[in-house]
C-alpha cells in the first residue's frame, strides 16, 4: 500500500481512499498531507497536497467538501471548495469528493451502476442532525438506487477515546442510542453505521483509531495546536 493511502476500497471503476497523514508536502505541524485551506497551512501545499490526492484515486479534478458539522448536502460539478455542507454528490467522471476529517466520521456512498458517488462528514453533532440520512435521501433524488449502493466509512476517533461530558451523551439517549458507548464515551462510526446499515447493501470499513494511529491526522491529538486534515477521497474513474 502507498503511504499515502491508510486504506482502500475499489468498487467496480470507483476507487475510495482513506488518506494517511504522511507523504505531502506540508510542513510542521500541518505536516505532510494536509488538505484543508482553512488550518493556517500555505496555499502551495495544500494546493500540492491536492494534486496528490487526486492523483491517488486517477481523478483530474478534485471538490473538497467545506464542513460546518450540520447536515447540508450540495451536488457538486467542478472542482474546488464547496459551500458550506456535510455532504457532496457528484455524477461527474474524473471529479474527485473529498470529506475532510481528523477525529470525525468521514464516509461515502458508491452506486456503481448507476455511477453516483457521494462523501459525508459526521461529527457528534451530525450525527445527532442525521447528516447520514440527509446525504442517502439526497443521493436517491440525484439519481442512485439504493439496492445498487454500497457504503465506506474511514478511519475516524474510537469510542474508547472519545471520552465527553456526560451531558452530550445524553442528548444521544433518545435521537442515536446506538450511538452511546459509556457514561462519557460517544461511538460516532456505531452512529453513522446505525442509518448506512438499514439502506445499503454492504458497508466497507477501513479501520484506525485517528487519535491512536500516528499516521493519522487527530484534532484531539494536536491538543489545540494546528494540525492537518485528511479523510476520504472517492471518485469515478475516466476510463
Amino acid at each position: 500500500m502507498n503511504a499515502q493511502v491508510f486504506g482502500r476500497v475499489s468498487i467496480e471503476g470507483i476507487q475510495a481512499i482513506a488518506l494517511s497523514r504522511n507523504g505531502g508536502t506540508s510542513l510542521a505541524p500541518f505536516g505532510a498531507l494536509n488538505l484543508a485551506s482553512y488550518v493556517g497551512d500555505s496555499a502551495e501545499n495544500v494546493s500540492a497536497n491536492l494534486a496528490i490526492a487526486k492523483g491517488l484515486v486517477s481523478a483530474s479534478e478534485i471538490a473538497v467538501m467545506n464542513a460546518e458539522h450540520g447536515n447540508t448536502v450540495h451536488v457538486v460539478s467542478e472542482p474546488g471548495v464547496a459551500l458550506p455542507g456535510d455532504g457532496l454528490i457528484t455524477k461527474q467522471t474524473d471529479l474527485a469528493l473529498v470529506a475532510l476529517a481528523a477525529d470525525c466520521v468521514p464516509f461515502g456512498l458508491v452506486d456503481s451502476v448507476n455511477s453516483v458517488i457521494a462523501v459525508g462528514h459526521a461529527g457528534w453533532r451530525g450525527v445527532l442532525a442525521n447528516v447520514m440520512q440527509a446525504l442517502l435521501d439526497e443521493f436517491v433524488a440525484s439519481g442512485a438506487q439504493l439496492k445498487h449502493t454500497q457504503a465506506i466509512i474511514g478511519p475516524a476517533i474510537c469510542a474508547k477515546c472519545y471520552e465527553v461530558p456526560a451531558e452530550r451523551v445524553e442528548q444521544f439517549r433518545d435521537v442515536r442510542p446506538e450511538a452511546i458507548a459509556a457514561t462519557r464515551n460517544l461511538d460516532l462510526i456505531a452512529g453513522v453505521k446505525s442509518v448506512l446499515a438499514t439502506q445499503v447493501t454492504k458497508i466497507h470499513e477501513i479501520s484506525g483509531c485517528t487519535l491512536e494511529s500516528s499516521d493519522l491526522f487527530s484534532y484531539r491529538r494536536a491538543a489545540g495546536e494546528p494540525t492537518g486534515r485528511g479523510g476520504l477521497v472517492i471518485a469515478i474513474s475516466a476510463s
